[in-house]
């Protein structure tokens, strides 16, 4: 497959897109045990494989891209099928959960996706979705020619609101904290300063290893065991890709938001 910066390759990507990718479907496969999921924008194949290797029951992926599907399907056996999230191709109610990451803002009518993603969930189902924050996002890629519907997080969150039930909302990479937030602690060095970059430099090479050069390497070439592997205790302190429960009051200001939102039981 021809890498385009479109799609995530984990054998082509930069570090820091690949780990943001990595961590995301780390996150998801804590929700999926047993239930039947589909990801959407699968891509090469390797959340999907990742999420079944965590104990789903069955997972099917979805692309518009017919490479991208063959790809999947020949590297990691994935039930990859070709579609549109704007049409999944997917019956109603027919899955547990959805898994979405970086898709929404790449879809022209995100509303529509949204209506997509809560149609062919079950009652009760799960929605794990992420999307950049556009007011940070576009200070640090301001002209993205694959984006085309980048949210706020307000906007994102009244958009789920609208169609879901029981949200939780979660951050990954902090922009910005206040001075006193531990979580500075995993801003990138070249958004921090003085003391608080140099311990969290430190911390980083101590209790997140896998984000060493020759580490991030080798789980290029394997992302799905990337996926699975298990983080160092206390590590999500300081790494810059841990996705932690959104807290306004924290002022923290993050790259990315996600949200795990719920089908309503009924209607």
């Amino acid at each position: 497959m021809e890498y385009t910066g479109e799609r995530m390759m984990p054998e082509k990507a930069d570090a820091r897109t690949f780990w943001e990718h990595i961590y995301r479907y780390r996150f998801a496969a804590g929700y999926v045990h047993n239930k039947e999921v589909l990801d959407i924008a699968c891509g090469e194949g390797y959340g999907a494989k990742a999420l079944e290797k965590s104990g789903a029951a069955k997972v099917v992926g979805i692309d518009i891209s017919p490479e991208s599907c063959e790809h999947a399907k020949m590297k990691y056996g994935v039930d990859a099928r070709v579609g549109r999230a704007e049409a999944i191709p997917v019956e109603n109610s027919s899955m547990d959960a959805v898994v979405s990451f970086e898709t929404i803002e790449h879809v022209p009518r995100p509303d529509i996706f949204l209506d997509e993603c809560r149609r062919v969930l079950r009652p009760g189902g799960v929605l794990i979705i992420s999307t950049p924050n556009r007011e940070v996002y576009r200070k640090l890629s301001p002209n993205n020619p694959f984006h085309c519907s980048e949210l706020s997080h307000l906007e994102f969150a009244g958009m789920c609101e609208k169609r879901f039930t029981k949200i939780e909302y979660f951050s990954q990479r902090p922009f910005w904290t206040a001075k006193w937030s531990v979580r500075g602690l995993a801003m990138p060095a070249d958004a921090s300063s003085g003391k608080r970059a140099e311990i969290g430099w430190f911390l980083q090479k101590w209790l997140c290893p896998n984000l060493s050069e020759e580490k991030t390497q080798f789980y290029q070439e394997h992302p799905v065991e990337a996926i699975l592997a298990s983080p160092r205790l206390f590590s999500s302190m300081v790494d810059p890709y841990s996705i932690r429960k959104y807290k306004p009051q924290q002022i923290e200001i993050p790259v990315f938001t996600l949200a795990v939102a719920y089908r309503a039981s009924s209607g």
